[in-house]
């Protein structure tokens, strides 16, 4: 008992963003399990609209706990252990201003991502869907607030593993490839993360990535251990990288979009990839910052290598999902690229970094499930079998102004174009620490990969107000598609209106 006596009970509230879905995720089970079905072909129609429900109620339930927290200003630690002798105490969970706004961006995607799917071909599979839904956001949420190498382990594959799933339940043989592929790339991004999780536990002798930094910030340390601990650094970044679609660890990305449900291209395009961005986030510029000089380099180099490929692959694209899986990989380089600037200037660099990171993300976030949106409406309106190509937004602004006013306004969002302010503020405040670093070659080649991106963003964009040479059948958007609809165009206007959100997005240090 004396052992535990200095352990901090768990904190409920601090724990509730995570906690929220994993409740709700519980609930859709059981009542799958206790409610006897219906005699029919479709037994369990009448029930969809109460998994809806209590789904939805999960997510909000964690965005209200988000709110909370805000409100209450003061950071939460909890699940911590004393320190001995010189060590601090060391906490497995903290809500502190980085925590909240990377759970604000992936439990407002997920809901956008929730309401999309409720209409779609998704709609007959609500209980696998939704909790798998869930489960994945209830680990992307954690992964925020985790701070010692097994709470992001755990919360990493959380959030990975449930993402498989979803993209299996399109059951034809496309929809087997993608999942196997995500699959496989998911074991082999857990192996390298277990593995440089390990070399730096053994090179540190703790967990807690607060007395990671501590250890690795003493002057006497070892050259010998600090190569460990690099080399632990990197292989923790690559098994992330597989998550973040970082070129060279995103051929994954093309045919897992294409083969999974529209929908969950879109989770995949958001939620994943901000879970992958909290993953990284937390590590490097709160365990391991000491030794920022090492991986910092190594970050810049595949953060504009991931740029520059994305958008050349993107030029020669012509279906929407694959440009868009594409479009994906060269912003998570503009995601990453702040943390190339992470060192030099100490903790305020690093807080600066970060701040950039996650803003990038908040506003590539919301243009991109704008762009989903319509191509999910789209998609249902479109002649089974056929591929989904550009063409088919050929005169779009003509049949459908608003879905069109839409789409155009998030792809401008994603080039950085007006009226998609927050697009070119957001790329502004992530090349700045780079610039601030010195580091000009990551930068440049960075501010270059710019006029790429415009290319296929405005050919799209272009397309909308050219004649249609083919009669297309009036739309009908569902309920559930138009509220999601609205929720991403509004999100995409207001970081437009007020782009200083995304510059202050993460006021404080990183801790």
């Amino acid at each position: 008992m004396s052992a535990l006596s200095g352990v901090q009970a768990l904190d409920p509230l601090a724990v509730a963003p995570a906690a929220a879905p994993l409740v709700a995720a519980l609930a859709v089970l059981l009542l799958d399990a206790v409610v006897p079905p219906r005699p029919g072909r479709d037994e369990r129609r009448g029930l969809r609209p109460v998994y809806d429900v209590v789904a939805l109620a999960g997510l909000l339930a964690a965005g209200a706990a988000v709110v909370a927290l805000a409100a209450d200003g003061a950071d939460r630690h909890t699940a911590c252990v004393p320190g001995s002798g010189l060590e601090l105490t060391a906490c497995s969970f903290v809500d502190s201003p980085l925590t909240l706004a990377l759970q604000a961006v992936t439990i407002g995607a997920a809901v956008v991502c929730l309401l999309l799917t409720l209409d779609g071909p998704g709609a007959r599979a609500r209980v696998p869907h939704h909790v798998l839904l869930l489960c994945a956001v209830a680990g992307a949420a954690a992964l925020a607030g985790g701070r010692d190498l097994a709470t992001l382990v755990v919360a990493f594959e959380t959030a990975t593993l449930p993402a498989v799933g979803l993209v299996a339940l399109r059951r034809d043989p496309q929809g087997a490839q993608a999942a196997v592929t995500f699959l496989l790339t998911a074991l082999t991004s857990l192996g390298l993360l277990l593995l440089g999780s390990a070399l730096l536990l053994m090179a540190t002798g703790s967990a807690h990535l607060e007395r990671i930094a501590t250890a690795l910030g003493e002057p006497g340390l070892s050259p010998r251990v600090k190569a460990v601990a690099v080399l632990g650094v990197l292989l923790a970044v690559a098994g992330i990288a597989f998550k973040l679609s970082v070129v060279p660890f995103h051929l994954w990305t093309p045919d897992t979009y294409a083969g999974a449900p529209l929908a969950v291209a879109a989770f995949l395009s958001t939620v994943s990839k901000a879970a992958g961005a909290a993953a990284i986030v937390v590590l490097l510029t709160i365990g391991v910052l000491p030794l920022a000089g090492s991986w910092a380099p190594v970050v810049g180099v595949l953060a504009v290598v991931t740029v520059t490929v994305g958008n050349l692959v993107a030029l020669r694209e012509r279906v929407a999902v694959r440009l868009l899986a594409w479009s994906t990989v060269a912003q998570a380089g503009w995601v990453i690229l702040p943390l190339a600037g992470a060192g030099p200037a100490g903790p305020g660099q690093a807080q600066s970094s970060a701040s950039a990171a996650v803003g990038y993300l908040a506003a590539y976030a919301a243009a991109t499930l704008a762009v989903f949106a319509v191509v999910v409406v789209l998609a249902r309106h479109h002649p089974a079998g056929e591929e989904h190509t550009l063409e088919a937004y050929r005169g779009l602004a003509r049949r459908e102004p608003v879905a069109a006013a839409v789409l155009a306004f998030g792809l401008a969002c994603l080039a950085g174009l007006p009226p998609g302010i927050v697009g070119l503020v957001a790329k502004v405040i992530a090349v700045r620490p780079v610039v601030d670093a010195g580091a000009w070659p990551v930068a440049l080649i960075a501010a270059a990969n710019v006029a790429l991106g415009l290319v296929y963003y405005l050919r799209w964009a272009a397309l909308l107000v050219t004649p249609s040479r083919t009669v297309v059948p009036t739309w009908r958007v569902r309920t559930a598609e138009g509220v999601a609809l609205g929720a991403a165009a509004a999100a995409c206007v207001a970081l437009s209106v007020w782009p200083q959100a995304v510059a202050g997005l993460v006021p404080g240090l990183p801790r």
